[in-house]
């Protein structure tokens, strides 16, 4: 992801969570305490989000800092890797570390 978009990620999940939760932009923002036109400029990646703002923003939409940030951290997995983690997390420890010694394999004769 490039700095540009990091920047302005928070503002769109605000945006995102927001609507989710069915709030205007106003609602939103009185609960939070500030005007809805501030909210409005960091929805749009105008204004940057100060951390206590955050917390409080997340605390309104009931979410934890993983959930919020959560579509930024990971891929969805297709139903194909959920099932090859799922096996692999079955396995003992030692049974998940020839599992990662043939992965090398296979893609050291893959040349990747």
């Amino acid at each position: 992801m490039n700095e540009g978009r990091l920047a302005t990620a928070p503002g769109r999940l605000i945006r995102q969570h927001r609507l989710e939760r069915q709030l205007t932009q106003a609602q939103l923002a009185r609960q939070i305490g500030i005007s809805q036109s501030d909210l409005s400029r960091i929805e749009k990646g105008e204004y940057r989000v100060p951390l206590d703002l955050l917390f409080r923003i997340l605390q309104v939409l009931e979410l934890t800092l993983g959930e919020f940030f959560g579509e930024l951290n990971h891929s969805p997995l297709t139903p194909e890797e959920q099932k090859l983690l799922n096996s692999f997390r079955a396995l003992s420890a030692d049974g998940q570390r020839e599992v990662l010694d043939f992965v090398d394999f296979l893609k050291e004769r893959e040349g990747r």
